[in-house]
C-alpha cells in the first residue's frame, strides 16, 4: 500500500505563494484545450480556495465530473506539486470523494474528481437553517461517522486534511441516508502547507460540523461564536447528552485523542456505515458478521499457537504508531499480507471483522480475521458471510464437541482458559467467561447463531448496542434508537434541499 508520509516528512518553504489573491476573473472557470480533449463544459462552481472551480462532463461516459483549477503562476515549485497531486489518486475509499485525474496545460493544473449529486454540507445547512428546520440527531450522527471513517484512512497514511469544512463534506444525494464523500484530502499537503499535527485540526474541524449539524446553525455562525453555541445553543435541550459529550470531546483538542477513538465514542457506537442497506438488513449484517468474529475468537486459543499470537501483538504495536489502540483496516491488510496471506482472502476477512463498516480495527479484531484466513485459506476469497459462518460454526463444534453436534459451555470455558486465551484478555479486551454467559450449559448447533446475536458480542471489544437493547439506563437516547429489537427500525424520512 502506498504511504504519503514523504509528503509531510520535512519543513520546507511552501511551494504554494499563499500571499497571492485568487482574481475575480476566475469565477467564469477556466477553458482549457486539455479539458476541452476529455471533457465538455458543463457550468461554473465558482471559486475555491486555489483557483476556479467547475462542472464538467465526460465526454466517453457521459459522468458529470468535478474541475478544480490551480494556477501554476501562483506555485513556487510547479513540478514538486504536480508530483504530489498525481500521488492523490492513490487515495481510495468508500467516504473519500478521490482524485480521479490530474490534468495540466501551460497555466494550470486541473484536480478532476467525482460529481456529488447532493451537493455538500455547508450548502445543506444554510439551506435548512434560512427553512428553520434541523436534521435528525441520527442523520448527524451517521455523517460524522463517515466524515471520521475517512479520516481514520488518511491519517493512517500520514495524510491529514487541514481543510476540513462543512464546504468539503460532500453528499452523493439530496436524500437524509446519502452517502458521504470527503474532499479535497491531501491538497494542503499537495501544496506543501500540510502539518505534522494535523490530526488535531482534523478532529476539531469535524467537531464543529457535529455542532452546526446538531444545532441547525450556517457554519459561518458556529465559526464565528463558538463557545457561546457550545454553552447555551438552544437546541441542546432536544439532543443527547451523548452528543453533547462528543462534541465537547473533540473541541478539547487532546493531542492523544484520535478519529478511531471518535468512532468508538458512545454517540457513535451503533451507527453502522453498510451503505445501500436499510437500517434493518444493515443492522442484521451486521450481527452476522459479529457472530462470526466472535466464533472466530473461541477458536484462537485452541488453533493458535501462543507464540503465533505474539508476534501478531507485536506486529499491531509497531503498526499502531499514535498508540491508540486501534488500526486502520488497510494497516490490519498490511499486516495480515505480512503473515503471508493473499490479498483477497485478507480483504474478505478484514471485512467480517470490520463489523459496523467504519474501518478500525482492535486487536481482537485482526487476531480474528488471522484466524478466518488460516482456517479457510484461499477459498475465502469465494465466501459470502453467510458462507464462513457455516465454516466457522462447523470448526466449532470439530472442535469442542465430542459428536459434533453440542458443546458443553463449561467444557468450552475450560479450553479458552489458555495461555494464548489469557493473552486475548490481557490485550484484546476479550472477556471469555462473560461472553459465554450468553449461552445455556448445552450449546447445540441451533443455539449458537441466535443467541450470539441476542448477545450483540457482550463480552468483547466489539459489542454493539450497549446503549441499544442492552443497556441499563432506559432513558438513553440509543436505547430508544434501537428499542425495537428483532423488529425493522423506522425509515428515515428524506429531507431535501
Amino acid at each position: 500500500s502506498f504511504l504519503f508520509e514523504h509528503l509531510l516528512s520535512s519543513v520546507m518553504p511552501s511551494p504554494f505563494s499563499a500571499h497571492l489573491p485568487v482574481t475575480n476573473t476566475l469565477a467564469v472557470g477556466v477553458r482549457s484545450y486539455v479539458l476541452q480533449q476529455y471533457y465538455t463544459f458543463e457550468y461554473d462552481l465558482g471559486l475555491w480556495a486555489f483557483g476556479a472551480l467547475q462542472v464538467i462532463k465526460d465526454r466517453r461516459s457521459g459522468t458529470l465530473k468535478t474541475c478544480k483549477a490551480v494556477e501554476k503562476m501562483r506555485l513556487f515549485d510547479v513540478q514538486q506539486v504536480g508530483d504530489r497531486l498525481r500521488r492523490l489518486k492513490d487515495i481510495h475509499h468508500p467516504m473519500i470523494s478521490g482524485v480521479l485525474d490530474i490534468l495540466e496545460d501551460s497555466q494550470h493544473f486541473f484536480i478532476i474528481s467525482p460529481h456529488a449529486a447532493g451537493g455538500d454540507v455547508g450548502d445543506w445547512l444554510d439551506r435548512l437553517a434560512a427553512d428553520e428546520e434541523v436534521l435528525e440527531e441520527e442523520t448527524c450522527a451517521r455523517y460524522v461517522a463517515q466524515v471520521l471513517s475517512a479520516l481514520v484512512h488518511c491519517h493512517s497514511c500520514g495524510l491529514f486534511h487541514d481543510d476540513l469544512r462543512a464546504s468539503s463534506v460532500l453528499l452523493t444525494s439530496r436524500e437524509a441516508d446519502a452517502r458521504v464523500l470527503v474532499g479535497d484530502v491531501g491538497v494542503l499537503a499537495a501544496m506543501g502547507i500540510g502539518s505534522k499535527d494535523g490530526h488535531i485540526a482534523d478532529l476539531r474541524s469535524v467537531g464543529m460540523l457535529a455542532l452546526a449539524m446538531l444545532l441547525g446553525l450556517p457554519p459561518s455562525q458556529v465559526e464565528e461564536d463558538l463557545e457561546r453555541h457550545l454553552v447555551s445553543g438552544e437546541l441542546w435541550s432536544t439532543r443527547s447528552q451523548e452528543a453533547f459529550d462528543f462534541v465537547q470531546m473533540l473541541l478539547e483538542e487532546n493531542p492523544e485523542f484520535t478519529a478511531s477513538l471518535a468512532l468508538c465514542h458512545p454517540w457513535l457506537r451503533n451507527v453502522l456505515l453498510r451503505p445501500g442497506l436499510a437500517d434493518d438488513l444493515a443492522r442484521e449484517d451486521s450481527l452476522r458478521r459479529l457472530a462470526c468474529y466472535q466464533v472466530a475468537l473461541l477458536l484462537i486459543p485452541v488453533e493458535m499457537a501462543q507464540r503465533d499470537l505474539e508476534r501478531m501483538l507485536a506486529d499491531f504495536h509497531r503498526l499502531d504508531k499514535d498508540g491508540d489502540g486501534l488500526l486502520a483496516s488497510r494497516q490490519g491488510m498490511q499486516l495480515l499480507l505480512a503473515r503471508g496471506a493473499c490479498q483477497q482472502s485478507s480483504e474478505v476477512a478484514i471485512g467480517v471483522v470490520d463489523v459496523r463498516g467504519c474501518g478500525t480495527l482492535d486487536f481482537s479484531a485482526v487476531a480474528a480475521a488471522a484466524l478466518m484466513v488460516n482456517l479457510l485459506k484461499d477459498g475465502l476469497m469465494k465466501h459470502r458471510v453467510d458462507d464462513i459462518w457455516c465454516c466457522l460454526q462447523k470448526s466449532f463444534f470439530q472442535v469442542y464437541s465430542s459428536d459434533k453436534l453440542s458443546a458443553d459451555r463449561s467444557c468450552v470455558l475450560e479450553k479458552v482458559s489458555n495461555s494464548v486465551g489469557d493473552l486475548l484478555e490481557n490485550h484484546g479486551a476479550v472477556e471469555f467467561e462473560e461472553f459465554l454467559d450468553a449461552f445455556d450449559d448445552d450449546i447445540c448447533e441451533d443455539s449458537l447463531l441466535p443467541k450470539l446475536t441476542e448477545s450483540a458480542g457482550h463480552g468483547t471489544p466489539l459489542a454493539l448496542f450497549e446503549f441499544g437493547f442492552l443497556a441499563e439506563e432506559p432513558d438513553s437516547w440509543f436505547s430508544s434508537f434501537y428499542r425495537t429489537c428483532g423488529q425493522p427500525i423506522r425509515r428515515r424520512e428524506a429531507v431535501h434541499c
